[in-house]
């Protein structure tokens, strides 16, 4: 008989530790140098829920500023917003990722995962200095990449620094990155950035906060539904497992009056369904089958429902219950909370298709109805009620008509112009009159 070794079923280790790589060069590839901005301009919005008690009443953010900067070389941002107390920073701040024991200390906020300040001094330079005053701590953390990669420690250095009385956070970054610094450099960079934070950040402007990029204050940006007698956007508040859903849609614009078939479905900022997670904008104006169109056979999105625009909100005191990703810019589509929502998404949708379908046999007093209407805000929509559409005539005597679209050579279209001795006719019109030919000369109509 052959002895057992007894070391064979000896439990042994694999070793499992992380890198200090991983965290510098790769959890910054998966997020945009944009959304690595906003990561640190969300610290700065729970810094004002943590440390003043913010109700949720109008103008409860009109105390807080953000300043944000930067050039080829460096970056900083800077608010007013309470500051980091010592003991979070040693405890929590700093920590990659948020420990089990570690507290929500700020209910209902924007923060969750506890890797956001950290994967964007990472992903924007090699030397960062965060500054903090709090209420009873001032305190400055100097990170050097280079050296911080090289030590054995991961723990960062702090000093105590001298109040200044201007409670809140200056965070540095200097040594940028030279990819990150040219588009710093670039104008449409900075554009585009106001432009974003004025839409996905347009929630709390509304309520009084200040951002200003490179000196240039960020505009307020307000979403309006029209709302009559005869047309009214649909609200639906309720509770599911927690959390505060409240779904508003309806017409932001009027519909267009025509669109022809060949064309195809473009980036409209203002249509389709925008997803808010504690008043934070997650998903913008979305047009594909993260939220209905296209999904589970749905009807995919048309430039015809150009003017729709449904919103949905997500509030928690618990931010792990709202469907987001760690970008923000993103949803778990699994979750269960969002699976429900999107079908009663899915109701709201198809009654819209529904009137855009009908508006067709009577387009003249669809577009009436659409016109005398007064915009109101959507955070002033609280009752519930049904999505209301014009009522039409119903006329189906007139004939259903259709768009005839093709492409022809530029070269060959002119030649029917010259011949008809119209040079300035415009295509759809030498459509048109082939079209009639045609008709007249193979059909004798």
């Amino acid at each position: 008989m052959i002895e057992e070794d007894e070391n064979l079923h000896k439990p042994k280790s694999i070793h499992a530790y992380p890198t200090k790589d991983f965290f510098i060069r790769m959890i910054t590839r998966d997020i945009s140098l944009r959304d690595c901005i906003f990561d640190l301009l969300d610290n700065s919005l729970d810094g004002a829920r943590r440390n003043f008690s913010i109700q949720n009443h109008e103008n409860c953010f009109s105390q807080f500023e953000v300043n944000i900067s930067f050039d080829r070389n460096n970056f900083k941002i800077t608010d007013n917003c309470g500051g980091i107390s010592l003991s979070d920073a040693i405890d929590y701040a700093f920590h990659f990722g948020r420990r089990s024991d570690s507290p929500f200390e700020v209910k209902g906020g924007i923060g969750l995962y506890g890797i956001g300040m950290k994967r964007a001094v990472f992903k924007i330079g090699r030397k960062s200095k965060i500054s903090s005053e709090a209420e009873n701590d001032c305190f400055v953390v100097s990170i050097n990449v280079d050296s911080w990669e090289r030590s054995p420690e991961w723990d960062f250095e702090y000093e105590d620094a001298q109040k200044n009385h201007s409670r809140g956070v200056r965070i540095e970054i200097s040594d940028v990155y030279p990819e990150i610094g040219s588009t710093f450099s670039d104008p449409n960079f900075r554009n585009e950035l106001i432009k974003t934070i004025a839409r996905d950040y347009a929630f709390f402007i509304d309520k009084g906060l200040t951002v200003t990029v490179c000196r240039e204050k960020v505009p307020q940006s307000r979403y309006q539904l029209k709302q009559s007698e005869d047309l009214s956007p649909t609200v639906d508040q309720y509770t599911d497992d927690g959390v505060e859903v409240k779904i508003v849609a309806g017409l932001i614009d009027s519909l267009p009056n025509e669109i022809p078939d060949d064309i195809k479905p473009k980036d409209v900022e203002r249509y389709g369904w925008f997803v808010v997670c504690n008043d934070r904008i997650v998903l913008s104006a979305d047009k594909t089958d993260l939220t209905v169109w296209g999904n589970d056979n749905f009807q995919m999105w048309h430039p015809q429902y150009n003017g729709f625009a449904g919103f949905v909100f997500f509030n928690s005191e618990d931010q792990r219950k709202l469907p987001w990703t760690t970008t923000k810019r993103n949803l778990d589509e699994e979750n269960q909370l969002y699976r429900r929502t999107l079908e009663k998404m899915k109701k709201i949708t198809k009654e819209f298709i529904s009137y855009t379908n009908r508006r067709k046999a009577d387009l003249e007093m669809a577009k009436t109805a659409e016109e005398k209407t007064n915009p109101i805000d959507i955070t002033k929509l609280y009752s519930p009620k049904s999505l209301i559409m014009p009522r039409l005539s119903g006329n189906t005597s007139k004939e259903e008509e259709v768009t005839i679209s093709y492409k022809k050579k530029r070269r060959e279209v002119d030649e029917i112009k010259n011949h008809l001795e119209n040079p300035t006719m415009s295509a759809k019109d030498v459509g048109k009159h082939t079209f009639d030919y045609f008709r007249s000369t193979e059909l004798g109509k």
